[in-house]
């Protein structure tokens, strides 16, 4: 029952989804101001259409190369759907003689030649879809090359009023007027020379005023360019003619205007001609007939989300080290996302770079190609590093927070694709898709005064292979936005409150702060509250599902926007770009559809768990281990101390790890006699541990049988060195306390020197000879090992301990000291035992500081005090 009503939402969701993407293409094929035009002519045809142009306008072939763009004078159409609204705009556009020959969509073409690498000749021609001229210019450099003259058009201002008007004469009158236009006046005698110019081209004129143009001349000659243009279809008034010398060329700057009533849109327009009936550039102004209005609070969200991003790039790092640090960190789909993120980014710059540079056409130098691609190569490296850490950080607190959003991920970063789970996720993405993309619609047609801004481009006029590149650029995309706001910032949110829903009211804020779309919706609020709505639906979908559908439904979503282009404009050229997409959408519902129909069930594929995470649940065991093995050796250490009639007995063992190889012990030989030991086994941690139990078995076992400390430490050197590993060795003190005679017969086995202070104040270090055991065998042990007695009186003092104490080191790399220790006990020796030990404890850790235990500190302290223990 329950995976019918699941199967039934799924199909519902997707049902609503497809909906969505048709009311999606009608809506926008309804409410894009782009459809007021088509693109009847292709690229290249674009390109010989200008060629031509430049070369009926007589100027020598070039051979140039071209770069076509794609321009929109996006604020004017803004600015008139905003004044009439969509329906009234595109209606507008067809029947207004004025706005139907509008520019208001154009292609540019430039042109450029660098064969000199000192000097680039360029040229540029603006054309209306169906090939009309809107603009044109030439840079100073070809014109100094080519010294260019349109005999058309001085015909065409001369010839009905100069007399006898031949072609000998209008070949003189174009030489006086080329070397007029080239120049250059400055000393005397080129001002002279400059006098016999003007001579003769008045003489030409057969005039004697003394301009030799005039202006009805110049106002002619514009006209002659005019009629050859979109502009002819307009009443142009006639502003202002203004004569220039720029860069060794004269000419006349001329200006015209016209001004629509209906539309209250101005036209501008600049013409540069040049004496010998060149034309130098022709540029326009468009006017939008209403103002973009103020600014401000964009301007302030904007300032915001930037504030934003770089505070979450801050503490991402933060938390990736953090992570690092605690070893929560699974590099592995960190590692893929920035090896694919490494090839991904690097491609669409170079297909940027090839595109921008003229690559493709041989047309850059070598220096230039080898610089850009380093600095490629070197962004790829950044940009792969950040992917790895930002996947690294969503990785790993999704996993601590809702392990189950990333069920589908694993699964497709193994290579299990043939599975049902993996189909479903990417039905689900196509539903998703579809919803985001119907929302888009619905705000359009439902919102009184909305409209999509024309101000974009097209894909084409950014990239070399434009269907690729726009591919890989909403993949990048894709992952910087969903990553960011689910996996990391919603799953910690989550995280802390303890509640699902803070994910779609987080994403549906941080959506409509931070713009991120292909395309905007004007005015700027009903776009920010699409955003939001964008923000719910996908907060929505990812706690229904997991982020493998909202991966790849934003993927849809953001690619239906950015090839819209590809078929709102008719002969776009964007057209390839929509068509590659819509094939992978189509091979992703296919594929989609297989994997439900023959992949395997989600309870029959194996679950992914982590290296970190394995790693971490082992360091957890042994911890659990080593802190039992740690209680289980304490228990080894004296419970409690056989006090002794007058002797006064304390000891302490400190590890420097959960276990170590110190062993102090208190053997009870009767109501007067006491065995005490203390020893060190070589190394730490458990298998100095392991020998430390194995001696403490062997002296429980032989201290009541063997009453001669040196034949019992004999035995123990005998058995440890049967069952020890070689190179392992003892050091130890042990010895018997007899109370009633206050004597402490003992043997050291290679120990620190055993300290006794007088109740006087003098001290004694005892070190009578011994081997460590396991160091040699019986009978070499025997002759290195001396047994000593020490007669105690009142108020003396021992201490036993190992290097623990005297070779701690402080963070200047200092040792402890014996004399340190020696001058302490001599201070505190009348107090009792337990508080001397405390104080030597206190004191060795004040001295140690803020720097680490290096070794176990075991302590033994026995004083004659005739006052305890009756």
């Amino acid at each position: 029952m329950q995976k019918s009503k699941e199967l039934f939402r799924d199909l519902l969701i997707l049902l609503f989804g497809l909906a969505g993407i048709v009311w999606f293409f009608y809506s926008f094929s309804v409410m894009h101001p782009l459809t007021i035009e088509e693109l009847t002519h292709p690229k290249d045809r674009i390109v010989e259409k200008a060629d031509s142009v430049f070369q009926s306008w007589q100027f020598k072939p070039v051979e140039f190369h071209p770069q076509v763009n794609f321009d929109v004078s996006g604020s004017v159409i803004d600015s008139l759907q905003k004044k009439w609204g969509v329906t009234e705009f595109k209606r507008q556009v067809v029947d207004s003689e004025f706005l139907n020959n509008l520019p208001l969509i154009r292609w540019e073409v430039s042109e450029f030649n660098t064969e000199n690498e000192e000097t680039e000749i360029e040229a540029n021609v603006g054309l209306t879809p169906d090939g009309r001229v809107v603009s044109f210019s030439v840079n100073t450099e070809l014109i100094a090359s080519q010294r260019p003259f349109n005999r058309y058009a001085v015909r065409h201002v001369f010839q009905d009023q100069v007399e006898n008007y031949s072609r000998g004469l209008e070949d003189s009158l174009i030489t006086g007027l080329t070397d007029y236009q080239h120049f250059t006046s400055g000393s005397q005698s080129s001002n002279e020379q400059e006098g016999r110019i003007i001579d003769r081209l008045r003489e030409l004129r057969g005039e004697d005023e003394a301009r030799y143009y005039s202006m009805d001349n110049i106002w002619n000659l514009t006209e002659f360019y005019l009629n050859r243009t979109v502009w002819r279809n307009y009443d142009l008034v006639q502003d202002s003619v203004r004569i220039m010398d720029e860069g060794g060329v004269r000419f006349a700057r001329t200006f015209f205007n016209v001004q629509d009533s209906l539309s209250d849109i101005r036209v501008d327009i600049t013409m540069d001609v040049m004496p010998a009936g060149s034309i130098k550039s022709l540029d326009f102004t468009i006017s939008p007939a209403l103002s973009a209005g103020d600014n401000t609070f964009t301007d302030i969200l904007e300032s915001v989300s930037l504030f934003l991003i770089l505070t979450f790039a801050i503490w991402l790092l933060f938390v990736f080290y953090l992570r690092i640090k605690a070893r929560a960190i699974d590099t592995k789909p960190a590692m893929i996302i920035a090896v694919v993120a490494g090839f991904i980014v690097p491609g669409f710059w170079v297909l940027q770079f090839i595109y921008d540079l003229g690559f493709i056409f041989g047309s850059t130098g070598t220096d230039q190609i080898l610089n850009g691609l380093m600095a490629i190569a070197v962004l790829g490296a950044i940009s792969a590093v950040g992917f790895f850490v930002m996947t690294a950080v969503s990785d790993s607190i999704t996993r601590q927070y809702w392990p189950e959003k990333l069920k589908t991920w694993d699964l497709v970063r193994r290579g299990l694709f043939v599975n049902k789970p993996v189909g479903r996720g990417i039905i689900n993405a196509i539903s998703l898709g579809g919803f985001l993309a119907g929302s888009v619609g619905l705000f359009l047609i439902l919102i009184p005064g909305s409209y999509i801004s024309a101000d974009t481009g097209l894909i084409s006029d950014n990239y070399f292979l434009p269907s690729i590149a726009n591919l890989m650029v909403t993949a990048m995309m894709v992952l910087v936005i969903v990553v960011p706001i689910f996996l990391i910032i919603g799953n910690q949110v989550k995280g802390v409150v303890k509640r699902e829903w803070v994910i779609p009211v987080l994403s549906a804020f941080l959506f409509g702060l931070i713009d991120f779309l292909p395309f905007s919706i004007e005015p700027d609020l009903i776009d920010r509250a699409m955003r939001v709505v964008f923000g719910l639906i996908l907060g929505y979908f990812y706690i229904r599902y997991d982020i493998l559908t909202i991966v790849f439904g934003f993927f849809i979503f953001l690619n239906l926007l950015s090839t819209s282009k590809g078929w709102v404009i008719a002969g776009s050229p964007d057209a390839n770009a929509f068509y590659l997409f819509v094939l992978v959408v189509l091979t992703l519902s296919g594929l989609g559809v297989y994997f439900i129909i023959k992949g395997t069930d989600r309870k029959e594929l194996p679950e992914y768990v982590p290296t970190y995470i394995v790693e971490q649940a082992k360091e957890q065991r042994l911890k659990q281990e080593l802190s039992i093995a740690r209680v289980v050796q304490q228990t080894f250490l004296p419970s409690k101390i056989h006090h002794l009639p007058g002797i006064d007995i304390a000891g302490v063992c400190i590890p420097a790890q959960e276990t170590g190889g110190d062993y102090y012990d208190m053997i009870s030989l009767g109501e007067q006699r006491t065995a005490i030991a203390i020893g060190d086994v070589s190394g730490k941690g458990i298998r100095a541990a392991f020998y430390m139990t194995f001696t403490k078995g062997v002296l429980h076992s032989l201290s009541a049988l063997i009453l001669s400390p040196v034949e019992l430490l004999n035995q123990l050197n005998r058995l440890f060195k049967e069952n020890a590993t070689r190179g392992t060795f003892i050091s130890m003190i042990y010895g018997i306390l007899e109370a009633d005679k206050r004597k402490f017969t003992f043997a050291r086995a290679g120990h620190n020197p055993m300290l006794v202070v007088k109740n006087n104040g003098d001290t004694e270090w005892l070190k009578p000879d011994g081997v460590g055991i396991g160091v040699t065998n019986g009978d070499n042990f025997l002759k290195c090992t001396q047994e000593a007695s020490l007669k105690l009186k009142e108020g003396d003092v021992v201490i036993l301990y190992t290097d623990g104490i005297t070779e701690m080191l402080n963070s200047g790399n200092h040792f402890y000291g014996e004399d340190r220790l020696e001058r302490l006990v001599k201070g505190v020796r009348k107090a009792s035992s337990e508080k001397i030990l405390e104080i030597i404890v206190d004191d060795v850790n004040e001295f140690k500081g803020m720097a680490r235990q290096h070794d176990d500190m075991t302590l033994v302290i026995i004083k004659a005090d005739a006052s305890v223990n009756q």
